[in-house]
Parts: structure tokens; C-alpha cells; sequence
């Protein structure tokens, strides 16, 4: 299996390994993974990778996410959303749109963010939720991440709808808390849905519920191949002779490239004449000639090959 990435559009009360479990058993594979943990009350986009499909993962999860959702104003709980222990409830008195998208924008841009207890992160080798579940709370070092749209969409009785737009690592369910307790009464999420992971979207994902028949036409109709998949890393084309050293590991010279200039720093695809994925590299400064030809300064460094 060359492998590829599926778009999943999760279900609501699956967890993130269900989905990948109903992969494995449709697929007849044990090969598939997922990036980007989606809570099971949440429904939406979970990018997978199945076979060879599994080694990008990891270069998915810088990619923007997109979120449309629904939260309760003065419910306060300690997971941030409706599953959790009510700590806090309260009438809520008129609360003014356009104040309500005055604070939204507040959180727009880069800002340090405190995990919550009931996360996956691990602190010595144990999940934050399983401790949690314990009664047990710990530290969390914040972490910064980017709020690139927070959009107030209208409001009924206690409930908003809004739509997120965010980079890597941001929990919705603390931006929202943190959005309610700065405009007054409290909040939490009471429904959410994942949109978009870059350009993955829910119109092109695999529904996974019904038969097993309709979901495997489904995969093999809406699987993408792993070029594609990372057609938001710039691209080297590569001679085609170097295209089997590579694949035996061997660090491909400048000379290896037929077409394409790197980006100093960044990570790229190196693909073959028909846009085969061949291996994700690094382009890594090192001193060179002056006199040396424009765009050769460094060298190529191999991080995946395909």
C-alpha cells in the first residue's frame, strides 16, 4: 500500500481512535493514524493517513484549523464544554451583540494559552484527563498559540453561535471560557464542529457511519495521494535518476534537482517528473563559496522519504 490521506468527517460521541478503528477494519489495514485529536462531542474533519500516509501526519498539524460552534452563556464547567461538572450557573441577563464581538476580537492574534486539565497532553508520562478523572490538578506551562478570526455569528437566549479560525495547539474549549469570563457571565461550548484542516473540508470527507460497502467506496473515491496532501510545502522536482538513490538513502546533492529553488529555512517536497511524493527535506545552511551559484548556499537534508 503506496498509501494516502482521508478526510473523516467524525461523528458525535466517536472518539478520534473509533474513527481510526473503523478505517482499520474497512481498509483491512493496521496502518492508519490521525493528526489533530478531535474530543468526543466534537464532529467534524479528522485528517488520517492510512499506509505510507501515516508518516506525513506530523507535517499536518501546522495547518490552520476552521471551527463553527455553539456556546452557553453563564454556565461555567471544568472542562470548558457541556460534558463537564457545572461549577458555575447563572440567569443571564440581555447581553449586547456588538459588545460580545468587541471582546471576540480582544483574543485575535498571538496569545499564551493554559491547557486544560481534561487535554492529552502528558505530565510525566500520564494524560492530563486521566489525572484529572483522579481529582488530581497540576501545573501547565501556557502555551502560545495563534487566534487568526474569532466571529460573533448571532445569538439566541443564552446560546451564541461563532466561527474560529486557529493555528496549532489552541483549545476551543479554554478560548471560549476565557471569552466568557471576559465578557461577564461565563461560558462554555455546547456544540462544535471542525470545518476545515487547511484545504481538507468537510464537503470532501468520508462519512463513516453506515455500511461497510458505501463507507470503502467512499474511501478509495475521496483518498488523496501524499503529494497532494502537502501541496502547501513548496516543491522540488528531481532528476529522475535520483529518485531510487534517494529512496536508499543517500543525501541528494544540489545537482539532484531539475527544477525548483528552496526557500532558506522551510520544508519542501522533493517529487519525481510525475509528481510522486519521493521525501520531505530541509534546506540547511552551511558555509559555501562566494563565488558560488545563486540559490546553492547550503545544503539538502533528508527528514522523510517516500
Amino acid at each position: 500500500m503506496n498509501g494516502f490521506v482521508l478526510p473523516v468527517d467524525k461523528p458525535e460521541s466517536w472518539t478520534s481512535h473509533d474513527a481510526v478503528q473503523r478505517l482499520r477494519r474497512i481498509l483491512e489495514t493496521r496502518e492508519v493514524g490521525h493528526a489533530g485529536t478531535l474530543d468526543p462531542f466534537a464532529t467534524g474533519i479528522l485528517a488520517c493517513g492510512v499506509g505510507r500516509g501515516t508518516k506525513i501526519l506530523s507535517y499536518l498539524l501546522d495547518l490552520p484549523k476552521e471551527y463553527v460552534g455553539t456556546l452557553r452563556l453563564g454556565r461555567v464547567t471544568d472542562s470548558g464544554d457541556r460534558t463537564g461538572k457545572v461549577l458555575r450557573e447563572e440567569a443571564v441577563g440581555p447581553v449586547d451583540l456588538e459588545r460580545a464581538r468587541e471582546v471576540a476580537v480582544e483574543f485575535v492574534g498571538r496569545r499564551e494559552q493554559v491547557p486544560p486539565m481534561t487535554s492529552a497532553l502528558k505530565r510525566n508520562g500520564r494524560r492530563l484527563y486521566q489525572l484529572a478523572r483522579k481529582g488530581i490538578e497540576v501545573e501547565r506551562e501556557p502555551r502560545l498559540v495563534a487566534i487568526h478570526r474569532f466571529e460573533i455569528l448571532d445569538r439566541e437566549a443564552d446560546r451564541i453561535r461563532f466561527a474560529i479560525l486557529c493555528g496549532r495547539g489552541t483549545y476551543i474549549r479554554t478560548l471560549i471560557a476565557d471569552f466568557g469570563e471576559r465578557l461577564g457571565p461565563g461560558a462554555s461550548v455546547e456544540t462544535l464542529r471542525r470545518t476545515k484542516v487547511g484545504p481538507l473540508s468537510t464537503d470532501g470527507a468520508v462519512d463513516l457511519e453506515g455500511p461497510d460497502d458505501r463507507v470503502r467506496a467512499a474511501c478509495a473515491a475521496k483518498r488523496i495521494p501524499l503529494a497532494q496532501a502537502l501541496a502547501h510545502l513548496p516543491s522540488l522536482v528531481l532528476r529522475p535518476d535520483w529518485i531510487r538513490r534517494i529512496r536508499n538513502g543517500i543525501q541528494p546533492p544540489w545537482r539532484a534537482v531539475e527544477r525548483g529553488t528552496p526557500e532558506r529555512g522551510c520544508l519542501f517536497r522533493l517529487v519525481g517528473p510525475e509528481g510522486e511524493l519521493v521525501a520531505v527535506a530541509r534546506r540547511r545552511e552551511v558555509p559555501g563559496p562566494i563565488d558560488g551559484p545563486a540559490g546553492t548556499e547550503g545544503e539538502l537534508r533528508l527528514e522523510r522519504v517516500f
